[in-house]
């Protein structure tokens, strides 16, 4: 028996999803495919709908299709989902079975670096989604397991892979949010053309991917001035920069939102650091690093395009025309997107630690005495 592992966070399960299943599924004969629900993966610090949600609306996407089988074997681990683990359940689940495991182009750039790669690539085999945006460029370490055809897989058990330069379905979760996230959203085109009616249905129905535009505590009430002569200069400065996005979202929706955007082009190493309490021109610094100059640069590019469409303009971007470094303000988030070298080189995070905020918090308190 031939089984597809297929697994993402499905937030939400889009055409681009089950047409490139569809699309595989007539060149390679599964028995079975189960789509597997990535409930808490290790590179995700947030995703916008529950757990439950996501997997009632990949229930109803997949209908009742009789090979495909929504698979909640993530949902019911409590730790952080990896790859090899589910492997490891599904043979010991079906101990005569092969498999096959399913990723887009994207995720093929950085496998070698999963988790217990070496027994997780030759465990099974593996078929490459072609994702459009990303080049079809197989690393170095992987080469030497390429086949040119279905056919050539289905002949090895395990370590081989395929790239299929077919499924080019182009349509991304954070398209379809940004989309919902808009006052009558669910009318919107992309939504109409990349969802199932069902989906539709459950999402209007629980009023998912909805924002509320609230205004941060700290903020100045609405119509008042900004302009405050007994304030320092750096604190006049945090004030201005948040007036920009006063009734869009306050911080902690802009920092979510981010995250998400970098997620979505798989933005590695994602850390989120709460600077509010020791710093004056912003509340979120999110670092992350890309493998490569493209990239970093597409990294960030993809979290300003997330936040234009909601009506976020970044104040400030630099680096992009170089690709090492690029850094976006959003006002109350600063993003910094790095190649890995260069983030170990600077080491912002070390900026933001322990002793660090001793320091400020003693100084503080010598500056009111």
């Amino acid at each position: 028996m031939l089984i597809g592992l297929f697994g993402g966070t499905f937030d939400p399960i889009h055409f681009g999803h089950t047409k490139s299943i569809d699309l595989l599924h007539s060149l390679v004969p599964f028995d079975q495919i189960y789509w597997v629900l990535s409930a808490r993966p290790p590179h995700k610090d947030a995703v916008s709908a529950s757990i439950k949600d996501r997997f009632e609306m990949l229930k109803l996407a997949l209908g009742n299709r009789l090979d495909y089988f929504a698979d909640d074997t993530e949902i019911t681990r409590t730790s952080k989902s990896y790859t090899i683990d589910t492997v490891e359940t599904f043979k010991k689940r079906y101990p005569s079975a092969h498999f096959c495991v399913v990723i887009g182009g994207d995720s093929l750039q950085t496998l070698h670096k999963w988790h217990r790669y070496e027994e997780l690539i030759t465990s099974v085999n593996w078929l490459v989604m072609h994702r459009p945006g990303y080049p079809l460029e197989v690393p170095r370490e992987l080469r030497q397991r390429l086949v040119e055809s279905p056919t050539q897989l289905q002949h090895h058990n395990s370590g081989k892979i395929w790239v299929c330069s077919e499924s080019q379905f182009n349509v991304s979760s954070t398209r379809l949010r940004a989309a919902l996230a808009k006052p009558n959203g669910w009318q919107d085109s992309i939504v109409r053309d990349f969802l199932a009616p069902e989906v539709v249905s459950y999402i209007r129905s629980n009023n998912l991917y909805q924002t509320s535009p609230s205004l941060k505590e700290k903020h100045l009430e609405p119509n008042k001035s900004n302009s405050n002569p007994y304030k320092s200069d750096s604190e006049q400065y945090k004030l201005s920069k948040s007036s920009h996005f006063d009734n869009i979202m306050n911080s902690e929706q802009l920092k979510d939102q981010v995250v998400d955007a970098l997620e979505d082009v798989k933005g590695q190493d994602i850390k989120v650091i709460d600077i509010a309490d020791i710093s004056d021109f912003a509340d979120f610094m999110v670092v992350a690093s890309g493998t490569s100059d493209t990239h970093v640069k597409a990294l960030a590019r993809s979290a300003s395009d997330k936040l234009r469409v909601q009506g976020v303009k970044p104040l400030n971007e630099d680096g992009a025309d170089v690709g090492e470094w690029v850094l976006v303000d959003f006002g109350d988030v600063v993003l910094h997107v790095m190649r890995p070298e260069v983030r170990a080189y600077y080491d912002l995070e070390k900026l933001w630690d322990e002793d660090v905020r001793k320091l400020v918090e003693k100084h503080r308190e010598e500056q009111s005495e």
